[in-house]
């Protein structure tokens, strides 16, 4: 057990020692004004307001500086930095003691939201910031707390005993079943077995959700039947979107919940149920915000009279009252926070926002953790540690952990204890076994790959097809799942640089990929027959809303999103696996790029990242791949012998994929 932490302990410490170095050295290799160029920096910001914020922080509003030159002319087009990153605002340098960690929240225009630690400096107000990409340092520090605070719980406590069953040094147990009425009266009997394998765990139980088997529905039910014993739950995930999803879900079934979370990172449907709007709406909130609003008019004064030369004493003393009464305002949030908190018995949060200041040294009775097989370690042990029990739910076949030190995951931390347990059989599990989102033909290869066939389609969508939503019938296309196969055509791939996010991300929503250009690969012939079976099918009479478009590769997203521009613009999503992991669509197009003599496909070879791009679809799946380079490895092979023993294996030769006629 202390051997399986210090060892995860060291290679959590490696992982962050990459992700530090690969960040400064992209800020040691570029300028700023060549980071701000790729739209990975801005330069010359100025601040526009600031007030204080809960979490003990600072909301700052910024905005380009037109004498700082072209540097600070932002693009928010061209910004790659997103709501939810974080950032790094600094003066003299980026390491500076000046510089203010923080997360980039929302744009405005050419005005950008961050919220920061800590105060600017008052000397510092009117001096021109500077805005760069930065490291996650706050995940890794939660990440090291984590597994110190579970090396040291004490024998015999409820932590201790977790530990040990998670570590494989005890064997679990169970409560005597018992009954329970359940709320839910849609759910399959795979799924209500994995309800009572949850209830009856006393230390963990797995729940292992393939695609489209109603994972987070079957955790509703767990924790509304969490719930009606009288217990605190906790939920977590590794993905705010996960988070969301289920906060949503918990919402619909009326249960309340606080989502904890940065505001730059919840979904708008589950704002209402944040802490931050749970604390906007208490009259104590009321109160900070007047005396943020005091402060703010004394720095105003204060500045109006430093142009008019006052005397420094009087300066002086309009900073202070201004300071005073921010510390105020912040202490009032504070206690309205815990106050909010406290009231709170269902509360969600993501495994490295289970860490948050605000619930200090809160316990609940169960931690529920969605996705706990795309969780790192020490990520998903932020979230155990404040439980009693434990219910972690996942799919060890779909995306795994993101781990950017190559030795790192060969050494383990890629490996999620949730597979380690499963694989040993070490604590109580339920397979969910039958889908209901995808068409039975779409189904079959991924349930025989990855599932040793055990996947069954619920009637209601064994049969279903984009005609029964009213569209025209393809002849040429006439199943549920279709293999455009390029082979032949001298569509090959080539090398461009990746400014987007890659596969191989960072544990930060700034993949390192986009910060440190590394090689993407692209395919103009496989982009231009992608988009023709985009307009193919549109032509059907299906709403672009109702599409995904999913491609291999960063740089083949970037050549379909000026293919399909228009498109895009009335409804039709674009992306790369990773963006929709958990997401379906009624119809999708999976574009595998790689086209080479050399039979090399890359990170193809992840096969997991290929099952989330095959089971998107619900009625219709369209695949554009080169058969002769991807026919060398197993998985491949098998799929292209699954689509002919189908009738679904179609040549790019065969026709131009040209638009129905009307």
């Amino acid at each position: 057990m202390e051997r399986w932490l210090a060892e995860l302990g060291a290679l959590w410490r490696r992982e962050r020692a990459t992700a530090r170095d690969r960040f400064a050295e992209a800020r040691r290799g570029t300028t700023l004004a060549e980071r701000a160029a790729r739209g990975l920096a801005v330069a010359g910001l100025t601040i526009d307001d600031l007030a204080p914020a809960p979490g003990d922080r600072m909301r700052l509003w910024l905005e380009p500086d037109p004498d700082a030159g072209p540097a600070a002319a932002l693009d928010p087009d061209e910004l790659r930095i997103g709501p939810g990153d974080p950032v790094r605002l600094w003066t003299d340098a980026p390491d500076g003691e000046t510089a203010l960690r923080g997360i980039l929240s929302r744009r405005d225009g050419r005005r950008l939201c961050v919220y920061v630690d800590r105060e600017p400096p008052d000397a510092l107000l009117d001096a021109r910031w500077n805005l760069d990409a930065e490291a996650p340092e706050a995940t890794f520090d939660r990440g090291d707390r984590a597994v110190a605070r579970v090396l040291a719980a004490r024998g015999g406590s409820d932590l201790a005993r977790l530990r040990d069953v998670l570590a494989g040094a005890r064997a679990p147990h169970r409560t005597p079943p018992a009954s329970f009425d359940v709320h839910d009266l849609g759910l399959d009997g795979a799924q209500r077995a994995a309800v009572a394998a949850a209830l009856e765990a006393s230390e963990v139980a797995l729940i292992h959700g393939p695609p489209g088997t109603g994972k987070t529905r079957t955790l509703v039910e767990v924790v509304r039947q969490l719930r009606a014993r009288g217990e605190r739950v906790l939920c977590a995930a590794a993905s705010n979107a996960a988070v969301d999803n289920l906060a949503e879900r918990l919402v619909d079934a009326g249960v309340a919940v606080v989502r904890i979370g940065h505001p730059a990172r919840v979904a708008p449907a589950v704002e209402p149920y944040t802490l931050d709007a749970r604390i906007h709406d208490d009259d104590g909130a009321a109160l900070a915000r007047r005396w943020a609003d005091e402060a703010r008019a004394l720095r105003g004064r204060a500045a109006a009279r430093a142009s008019r030369g006052a005397d420094r004493g009087e300066l002086r003393e309009l900073y202070a009252r201004a300071r005073e009464l921010s510390r105020d305002a912040r202490a009032e949030l504070v206690r309205v926070e815990e106050a909010v908190l406290a009231r709170a018995h269902v509360v969600l949060a993501t495994c490295a926002g289970a860490d948050h200041p605000a619930l200090a040294d809160a316990r609940f009775d169960t931690v529920v953790v969605d996705e706990a097989t795309q969780s790192p370690d020490p990520l998903t042990l932020i979230a155990l540690a404040r439980g009693r029990r434990a219910v972690l739910a996942g799919d060890p076949r779909q995306l795994p952990p993101t781990v950017i030190d190559r030795e790192a995951a060969h050494a383990g931390l890629a490996v999620t204890m949730f597979e380690r347990l499963l694989d040993a059989a070490a604590a109580p599990h339920q397979l969910l076994i039958q889908q209901h989102r995808m068409h039975a033909d779409i189904m079959a290869f991924p349930s025989a790959s990855m599932y040793a066939g055990r996947l069954v389609a619920a009637a209601a969508v064994a049969g279903w097809t984009l005609e029964d939503l009213g569209a025209l019938p393809d002849p040429l296309r006439p199943g549920a799942v279709w293999f455009v196969d390029t082979a032949g055509t001298d569509w090959t791939e080539e090398r461009a640089l990746a400014d987007e996010p890659s596969p191989a991300a960072s544990l930060t929503s700034i993949p390192a990929q986009r910060a440190f250009g590394d090689p993407s690969t692209r395919n103009r012939g496989h982009a231009d027959r992608v988009a023709a079976e985009v307009r193919r099918l549109l032509s059907r009479g299906v709403a672009p809303a109702d599409v995904a478009v999913i491609a291999a590769y960063d740089a083949q997203v970037r050549l379909l999103r000026e293919r399909l521009a228009a498109e895009r613009a009335a409804g039709l999503e674009l992306g790369t696996v990773d963006g929709f992991q958990g997401r379906e669509k009624e119809a999708v197009v999976v574009d595998l790029v790689r086209s080479n003599d050399r039979g090399d496909i890359g990170f193809l070879s992840d096969t997991r990242r290929m099952n989330v791009a095959l089971t998107r679809a619900r009625r219709l799946l369209l695949v554009v791949g080169d058969s002769a380079t991807l026919g060398g490895h197993a998985y491949y092979a098998a799929f292209v012998e699954a689509m002919d023993a189908l009738g679904a294996h179609g040549s790019a030769w065969s026709d131009d994929a040209e638009p129905l006629a009307p």
